[in-house]
């Protein structure tokens, strides 16, 4: 019994107090009650964008090291040249990332997964296909995304054991179907609105003029829309990684940051 509380959600216990509040004041005042349970669902719906509240579920949006340190994660990939590019660019550092794909473009780039692992770098899950609104999908369709990503990755040897959301976008049925593949949330506390690589400008003084101790830093390594913008991005990561060392912040892998592991290998695949 003592248990039984201890494993509700914020979620779950204000629903329980506002809803709670809602019933009891309905024999009082209608129109209070009603004020009530709008503000509930108001409370829901602002929950969702903003994950760092942990209301429906832990999620992990940056380190607890207390140390001069940020991992670099890269979103929505693998793509060619882009991702092959930045691992150049990220040995020339001796830098190790995670790399959160899709499985849509994991299944078009198998060998690319492969090399992001043979570099020491890590894997999370990305959902198949990058939908930005997938959270708003029904749970038998988030399941799907999710598990079908899960899937193409096990295929390839890898154990992914972190999802990020497309977006950072989170619902009341993700706890759910994460709970059910065993899987943590990771997001992020640094970003620079991107895009996805379609506003690359001014990409690293962004990152640089925020980024603090602990935090979970997010870039993209898609192609950028214009052939020409190529170059820049891999200019501004590489500033964004001199930076960091003149910050006198180190970059260590993920796992590291968070004291959790991401991803293991599958020894009995090729």
């Amino acid at each position: 019994m003592k248990n039984k509380s201890s494993s509700l959600s914020p979620a779950q216990i204000t629903g329980i107090v506002l809803l709670s509040a809602a019933a009891a004041a309905f024999f009082i005042n209608s129109l209070l009650a009603i004020v009530i349970a709008l503000f509930y669902i108001l409370l829901c719906v602002a929950a969702s964008f903003f994950y760092w509240s942990n209301f429906y579920l832990p999620v992990i949006s940056r380190g607890n090291t207390g140390k001069k340190m940020v991992a670099l994660t890269f979103d929505d990939g693998p793509d060619e040249p882009t991702t092959r590019q930045i691992l150049e660019l990220l040995d020339k550092y001796a830098v190790k990332a995670t790399f959160f794909v899709s499985g849509v473009n994991a299944s078009k780039h198998p060998e690319i997964i492969k090399e992001i692992i043979s570099r020491g770098h890590t894997v999370g899950n990305h959902s198949f296909h990058h939908n930005p609104f997938l959270m708003l999908g029904s749970y038998n369709y988030l399941y799907q995304e999710v598990s079908r990503a899960q899937e193409v990755l096990q295929n390839l040897g890898v154990n992914v054991l972190a999802f990020r959301p497309p977006v950072g976008i989170i619902s009341p049925k993700l706890p759910q179907v994460l709970n059910k593949l065993g899987l943590l949330c990771v997001t992020f506390s640094c970003r620079a609105a991107d895009a996805g690589n379609r506003n690359i400008k001014n990409l690293s003084m962004r990152i640089l003029k925020k980024v603090k101790a602990d935090d979970i830093i997010l870039l993209h390594d898609v192609n950028p829309r214009d052939k020409e913008d190529s170059a820049i991005l891999l200019t501004k990561i590489e500033k964004i990684l001199q930076g960091m060392n003149e910050k006198g912040l180190k970059v260590v892998p993920l796992a590291d940051l968070i004291d959790r592991e991401v991803m293991t290998m599958e020894l009995s695949k090729n």
